[in-house]
């Protein structure tokens, strides 16, 4: 007697075969999204300190020297003492441990910002180079005034 009964459906090696392909296209589009995410994230702490950087060359416009540590708060407003605001809120870093952080030289005649980014292969982002506020070399990026460059302002305590 032929068996004319057809066998539909997957073997069991064909199923195992998919879902490994499944897997490897899950776990390479799961780490391709994390580093999409470390980027955006990046790219956001970059602008934020474009911005406070802008805010702080104002205060000097009116001021002649940039303003003291003390005045930045991150997450408040930055104003000066008759009330001007230079920005309505501060930005705050979201995403790591370590927060923005602002120091000036001695004579007020020069200040550096600095971020710590997620992304360390980042062209801008020198691991551990940057140190302030008592967190000896726990940023990667900095921006800084005109006049200076990060690693004059490195030298600068605190």
């Amino acid at each position: 007697m032929i068996n004319t009964m057809r066998k539909n459906g997957f073997t069991l090696m064909e199923l195992l075969v998919v879902i490994a392909i499944i897997s490897i296209l899950t776990i390479v589009t799961v780490a391709q999204f994390n580093t999409a995410k470390k980027k955006a994230n990046d790219v956001a702490r970059k602008g934020d300190l474009n911005a406070v950087s802008k805010a702080i060359q104002m205060y000097f416009t009116d001021y002649g020297v940039f303003p003291p540590v003390n005045k930045i708060n991150w997450g408040d407003a930055f104003t000066d003492v008759s009330g001007y605001v230079y920005m309505k809120v501060l930005p705050v870093e979201n995403f790591t441990d370590i927060p923005y952080c602002y120091k000036i030289s001695l004579d007020g005649k020069k200040y550096a910002l600095y971020a710590n980014l997620e992304n360390t292969t980042d062209k801008e982002c020198t691991v551990g180079a940057y140190s302030c506020g008592g967190r000896p070399n726990a940023y990667c990026y900095g921006i800084t005034s005109p006049n200076t460059n990060l690693s004059e302002m490195n030298d600068v305590l605190p």
